[in-house]
């Protein structure tokens, strides 16, 4: 089972759906049984959702894009 801090951990990659099916099948089990994760969960994916619909609005060159998902991806592993 996947404690909250392996749950954190892995929500982009699984958001992104870049995970192996026993890992996602893993959060998703813990997240049947986890509130606070679920609730970080939805809010994870609101605010990606707002930030992809802002980046849609404007051109940012490509670089920077890579550049910011890599530092979002390795600040989300930290936390």
């Amino acid at each position: 089972m996947i404690c909250c801090k392996e749950c954190i951990d892995l929500l982009y990659d699984y958001l992104e759906g870049t995970l192996d099916t026993e890992t996602t099948d893993s959060l998703e089990e813990h997240f049947q049984d986890c509130p606070p994760c679920i609730s970080f969960l939805k809010t994870y994916q609101k605010t990606t959702n707002i930030c992809r619909e802002s980046l849609a609005k404007i051109e940012i060159p490509e670089v920077v894009q890579r550049k910011l998902k890599e530092f979002l991806h390795k600040n989300i592993q930290k936390a």
